[in-house]
């Protein structure tokens, strides 16, 4: 069924998803074969068309039991999405002149840390938002999680994992190569605490969240809200998606920890690529142009680098226990992708943005 779905769009040589479509919603139909064949409970998607319109829709359910329908509101932990906001305020920082991004996070640490921290006096601020310090990933191993089953509502703060990243052997030394670690956003995310002297939600909510008016975002917390829809994942390996709302695994981590709607995701894109609101466009430009090879991307300061069918594409993906997200700005287009679910797929399939840009775009760019 989905197959047929999919290839039905994509064979028509033109797009299917217009902002002007007035039949039967072909977005939703989509969306809810792409959550059946994934195995996901539900789904958001929204889109942003380079006249400033935007649509939605939503599949499936945000609560499995009592079954509650999934809706465009919804609220979603983003995971990673959230380096990007982390890179965005590294950047306006930068700008402030506050930070060097050729600053050493050593500057910026306790000294036991300083010390103790592998790379922490090699490597620079790019490093970290490129991803190539060579700083061991505080998620390697299952020490963190274990701490999490212990204490699941613990609310970790970025320095209190600044113990988790000591004490390591470096991966490589900086900037020679690419591999992912959460530490490094940790430690920028510790970095802006310093020098705001503030908490990484209250900086958040100044230069990101109330600028843009996104106000369906935050970092989590508990009590969990009645618009979040409860994550689901196969925590105990059996097959199965089980509710693991209640593990706290960073609703305050500067990697991860943010809670937020398709439309106010569009909104950031937006924000940050279009009107000019986050950054100047030579600090995009830098983002975007000073990369790290990636395998089948680049990295840039705290976002993807790639090439589609259609042209240049920038973005993130990410995933919380117990969530995925997606999203994607497509430059030459103007249009924004966003996909937000409360499920990790049990089943094999490529990614929904992938899967869905024949329909969006029509025949790909020769």
């Amino acid at each position: 069924m989905f197959a047929i779905v999919f290839f039905a769009f994509a064979g028509c040589g033109k797009p299917a998803f217009s902002q002007t479509q007035k039949q039967a919603d072909p977005l939703q139909v989509f969306l809810q074969a792409y959550i059946t064949q994934a195995g996901l409970p539900g789904a958001v998607v929204g889109i942003a068309y380079q006249d400033g319109s935007s649509r939605f829709a939503a599949a499936g359910l945000s609560h499995v039991a009592p079954s509650r329908k999934m809706r465009g509101a919804e609220r979603f932990y983003i995971g990673s999405l959230t380096k990007m906001m982390t890179s965005v305020v590294i950047l306006q920082l930068a700008s402030e002149q506050r930070l060097k991004l050729s600053d050493h996070p050593a500057r910026w640490l306790p000294p036991e840390y300083a010390q103790s921290i592998a790379n922490a006096k090699q490597a620079t601020l790019i490093d970290l938002l490129h991803n190539s310090s060579g700083i061991p990933d505080y998620l390697d191993g299952d020490f963190f999680f274990e701490l999490v089953g212990r204490e699941p509502r613990h609310g970790w703060r970025n320095a209190e994992l600044l113990p988790l990243i000591a004490d390591r052997d470096p991966v490589f030394s900086p900037g020679s190569e690419y591999a992912n670690s959460n530490s490094n956003y940790i430690l920028l995310g510790y970095i802006i605490e310093q020098i705001e002297q503030a908490s990484i939600e209250e900086v958040f909510e100044k230069r990101i969240f109330t600028p843009l008016e996104m106000d369906a975002t935050s970092f989590g917390s508990f009590p969990r809200d009645a618009d979040l829809a409860r994550g689901y994942d196969d925590g105990d390996g059996d097959g199965n998606l089980e509710d693991v709302t209640g593990y706290d695994v960073g609703d305050h981590l500067a990697d991860g920890g943010v809670v937020s709607t398709a439309r106010d995701m569009l909104a950031f894109i937006r924000g940050l690529f279009v009107d000019g609101t986050l950054l100047g466009p030579q600090a995009i430009e830098r983002m975007t142009t000073d990369t790290m090879f990636a395998g089948n991307g680049a990295y840039g300061y705290g976002v993807m680098v790639g090439e589609s069918d259609w042209g240049p594409v920038w973005g993130h993906d990410g995933t919380y226990f117990g969530y995925s997200a997606e999203i994607s700005w497509f430059p030459k287009q103007k249009t924004a992708i966003v996909f937000l679910t409360n499920g990790r797929p049990l089943n094999d399939v490529s990614p929904f943005t992938q899967q869905i840009l024949p329909a969006i775009f029509g025949n790909p760019l020769q």
